[in-house]
């Protein structure tokens, strides 16, 4: 045992020692669940009856070239568990399999997603979860799957198959608040004339469903590719499973699909709205400088002071021009209004 093994062998429940230790535990049928420490995971999994789980969140490299270590990984795997590849993928190592996902929070007060990443490594006999970044925990679904035993003795890739429905039951919820957002931006958009604010925030709505779809599609490939290859880790009747998981991802990206399109829709009925209040206005503005435009063009003639002018001093001349000024305007006004311009 390695001596960084050895100064890390602290029990994974002491939460304020390791705290980006979720859990690890050793799973015997029959038996009650019994956590571990780092040094313990490798001899547990020389019992050919037991499963083991590990789940970290944030670790440090120590912590998780550590458990790594006693889980036999390869080289390979370990440079990947530690990469930035974020992009959901699998990748098989023969013994092995790492499937990459992305995960999401909500921010509480602007309502913005934030994405992390959880890498799953699957074995024949454990399951290790590494998050990175915003991620919903997993302790709500080892929870249950625990008073589920039958569950988890069916083995590690069926527990994979539970943790990615929960994470698509995460992605479900999130996208129940935004189906309340945009009903509400559709009703916004109808109600008030578009501005600034309001075109920012539909840039981030579909922003962010563009985002959702890049984690939610690929997620989908890899369950396909997962129902159709042959892979040790994975077994024969797990496979169908998948499948059913690439079918609900396929519906669950067609959810975010139709709620951009729904923006896209509202944007355009919005604009619309917006050329009609515009038009509108105009109308009514082109509609009162031409009633204007009688007096103003009259007052201007008879102000240019020419000495010998019709009806200049005959006694009622004034009453007439204004007469006639009152009759054109009045006649313009209901050409107009009979028009709807004004």
């Amino acid at each position: 045992m390695s001596e960084s093994v050895e100064q890390l062998t602290a029990d994974v429940t002491n939460k304020t020692e390791h705290s980006s230790i979720m859990a690890a535990y050793r799973y015997v049928s029959g038996q009650e669940p019994r956590a571990l420490r780092i040094d313990q995971i490798g001899a547990a999994l020389l019992r050919p009856d037991a499963l083991v789980w590990i789940g970290l969140h944030n670790p440090p490299l120590d912590i998780l070239q550590a458990f790594t270590e006693q889980l036999g990984l390869g080289s390979e795997l370990c440079s990947d568990l530690t990469g930035e590849h974020s992009h959901p993928r699998f990748t098989d190592y023969d013994k092995n399999l790492l499937l990459i996902a992305q995960s999401v929070q909500m921010e509480t007060d602007r309502q913005r997603p934030h994405f992390g990443t959880i890498r799953f490594v699957l074995g024949q006999r454990f399951l290790f979860t590494v998050r990175t970044g915003p991620s919903p925990s997993h302790a709500d679904m080892r929870a249950r799957l625990e008073k589920m035993r039958h569950r988890i003795d069916r083995g590690c890739d069926h527990i994979l198959v539970d943790l990615l429905n929960g994470l698509l039951d995460h992605y479900a919820e999130i996208y129940k608040g935004f189906e309340h957002r945009v009903d509400r931006t559709e009703r916004a958009l109808i109600k008030v004339a578009m501005n600034r604010v309001s075109i920012q925030q539909l840039y981030m709505l579909r922003r962010d469903f563009h985002r959702f779809h890049n984690a939610i599609e690929p997620l989908g490939e890899v369950c396909a590719r997962l129902a159709r290859l042959k892979l040790e880790p994975v077994a024969e009747h797990t496979r169908e499973h998948f499948l059913a998981l690439s079918r609900r991802i396929e519906s669950m990206d067609r959810l975010f699909s139709n709620l951009s399109d729904d923006l896209s829709f509202a944007f355009e009925a919005g604009m619309l709205i917006e050329q009609a209040r515009q038009t509108d206005t105009t109308r009514k503005l082109a509609a009162w400088a031409a009633i204007i435009a009688i007096p103003t063009a009259v007052a201007g003639i008879y102000g240019m002071n020419f000495e010998h002018m019709p009806e200049l001093k005959w006694e009622y001349g004034y009453y007439v021009v204004l007469g006639l000024m009152a009759s054109a305007c009045g006649t313009l006004y209901a050409l107009f209004r009979r028009a709807k311009w004004l």
